[in-house]
């Protein structure tokens, strides 16, 4: 087998590090700058903690946790385990305790690594309930509780648990063999209680080959790492960084983001739809304060961008003078857009949530790639995806090597959603969910695994996604919607962060939306409307109108059963931390509609019946 050739993580790793010998494999900040750890050095990492972990007794196919955001000590803990045929449980550093319990004990712990204390502290509220959690590492410094040692540590003192650990894990690396479980994924919970989802190594090494060819990356370029890595998406590019040599910077947080682009200045990363229409916010928002003759410029060149795509997706000539006109305002525009994502940024690839076309178009006239693909979990993620050279706005690209998709039966008529059920087949396809006997069954069946998706190919074998079977509800008229196709007519919208469609078993479709307070600060200023906070602001009459407005007129070509007929406006934006967003910025439509059930009753009361006089 040659060094361009693996079969398992492990041996990605080992091969990488051979391959690519370098003093920056990782990028974290430190002291106020990004600084490297060599490739060299990682192995050594990597070697002592997987030493140090068998030496505390964990054994092939045992469970150990990872609850951390993004850091260098994730990726490493990640290949220790492996290394000794661990089973590796990311959980997401946003959860709440029950949330954790919850994973532990499904996926039966032997051991979990935590990042800082407050994540330590979720473990010690729960530990008592957990009886097969053996250990508590924390990556920030040891706890004063008994049982919680430091990571580094751990590390230090391997050469007590083997005489030489990085000989005594590349041999225990390489017995591995692809069939094995690498990982239990628990999925979001968008639409209920997790699942745990199990990858083998081979499952996401069929993935990550199938994407080399895609996106073939450079030894002296540099990764954002900022999605989480408990979520497969960001994991499965960041092994697809390491094997190709790519030096992998950590982002210290998504609100430290803008600045941590400008100083790692990364040429690719993965992103979700939501940190495009916030950076594409942001743009609008300072050309709509800039003078006249500036925004006369932008749109110039927006214009200009959008007139050359067509020939750089097909790889022709333009002619001279539309040459001449982008060669100017990329100097003049373009350049000064792409230097907020720090200058160097050669492509973008979107996931987990659809991606409006005329945000695509939008940033594809930047200069900035936006890649889109599509996934899911159980699939190691990527079943298909636009790319360098394979580019149709609009779609989710075409399904990659090795995977087939098929798409099932047509729904009836009646349900509006313009597409069949996807089903996938190939390697990346899990072998199902731990322990779940009546989920596998409904899910996967004959080699095919259910994605619960609708969408339609075209002619060119190009993927469209048109909705979620799930989320399809019907109002009490009998009418079909999806909730998705509403959804994503606003993504990028000047006045809207973010909404959410609503109506089933109800008369009428209707929303809850997150105005741009920017611009509704603006609008506010302009027509003389005072307010002292936001929620005084959204509950302004004339507000309230203007918004209407902007939903009529966006959704008036709809027909009739899909229109969104009343709105409320909230006067803050849904979160992570109140749980209404899971960690790939996706809106948790149950945990929404929670929270805010009055103000959707009140939706509905306002055109209920009116009681006839007698």
């Amino acid at each position: 087998m040659g060094n361009q050739e693996f079969r398992t993580l492990n041996e990605l790793f080992l091969k990488a590090i051979e391959n690519h010998p370098k003093p920056d494999a990782f990028l974290s900040k430190s002291q106020g700058r990004y600084r490297g750890l060599s490739s060299r050095q990682a192995l050594a990492n990597v070697a002592g903690l997987a030493a140090s972990l068998d030496h505390g007794g964990i054994r092939r196919g045992d469970r150990v946790a990872i609850l951390s955001e993004n850091r260098v000590e994730w990726a490493l803990t990640d290949y220790a385990v492996l290394g000794l045929g661990g089973v590796v449980v990311p959980i997401y550093p946003t959860l709440l305790d029950a949330d954790v319990e919850y994973i532990l004990r499904d996926s039966g712990s032997r051991g979990i690594v935590c990042s800082t204390g407050a994540q330590v502290n979720k473990v010690l509220h729960i530990r008592g309930k957990l009886p097969e959690l053996g250990f508590i590492l924390a990556m920030d410094g040891a706890s004063q509780e008994p049982g919680v040692q430091y990571w580094q540590d751990f590390i230090d003192f391997s050469s007590e648990a083997a005489s030489n650990p990085e000989d005594f894990f590349r041999r225990r690396a390489w017995e591995i063999q692809p069939e094995e479980t690498a990982s239990i994924l628990y999925t979001s919970g968008t639409m209920g209680q997790p699942k745990g989802v199990i990858l083998t190594h081979a499952n996401l090494v069929s993935n990550i080959l199938a994407s080399l060819g895609l996106f073939p990356f450079a030894s002296d370029e540099v990764g954002m790492s900022f999605l989480p890595l408990c979520h497969v998406y960001e994991r499965m590019l960041d092994y697809h960084y390491f094997w190709s040599g790519v030096s992998i910077a950590y982002a210290e947080s998504f609100d430290a983001l803008p600045n941590n682009l400008l100083e790692a200045r990364p040429t690719v990363m993965a992103v979700v739809p939501r940190v495009l229409e916030k950076v594409h916010a942001r743009v609008m928002e300072a050309v709509r304060q800039s003078p006249a003759i500036r925004q006369k410029l932008f749109y110039w060149a927006l214009n200009v961008g959008k007139r050359y795509l067509p020939y750089s997706f097909h790889s022709r000539q333009p002619p001279l003078a539309l040459r001449w006109e982008h060669a100017l305002v990329d100097k003049l525009i373009y350049s000064k857009i792409r230097a907020r994502l720090g200058g160097r940024t050669k492509q973008l690839i979107s996931g987990a949530a659809p991606l409006s076309r005329e945000l695509a178009e939008f940033f594809f006239s930047m200069g900035l790639p936006v890649y889109e693909g599509y996934g899911l979990t159980e699939t190691s993620p990527v079943i298909s995806v636009n790319c360098p050279g394979s580019v149709k706005l609009g779609t989710v690209g075409r399904v990659i090597p090795g995977v087939e998709v098929r798409l099932d039966e047509t729904l009836t008529s009646q349900d509006g959603s313009e597409g069949r059920e996807i089903l996938v087949r190939g390697p990346n396809v899990s072998s199902g969910y731990y322990h779940l006997d009546e989920e596998n069954r409904l899910a996967f069946a004959d080699g095919w695994f259910r994605t619960g998706d609708l969408g339609a190919l075209d002619e060119e074998g190009f993927l469209t996604i048109t909705g979620r079977k799930k989320n399809l509800f019907k109002t009490s008229g009998g009418k079909y919607v999806s909730p998705e196709k509403l959804e994503n007519l606003f993504q990028g919208h000047p006045c809207v962060s973010q909404i959410l469609v609503l109506g089933d078993a109800r008369r009428f479709v209707s929303a809850l939306l997150v105005p741009n307070f920017a611009r509704l600060e603006s609008l506010a200023a302009q027509r003389g409307i005072t307010f002292s906070s936001h929620a005084e602001l959204v509950q302004n009459p004339e507000i309230l109108a203007f918004m209407q407005a902007q939903v009529d007129e966006l959704t008036a070509l709809l027909p009739p059963h899909e229109r969104i007929r009343q709105i409320a406006l909230i006067p803050r934006e849904f979160s992570l931390q109140d749980g209404e967003l899971s960690a790939t910025q996706k809106i948790k439509r149950r945990v929404v509609e929670e929270h805010f059930h009055a103000l959707i009753d009140e939706i509905y009361l306002r055109h209920a019946p009116q009681p006839q006089n007698v």
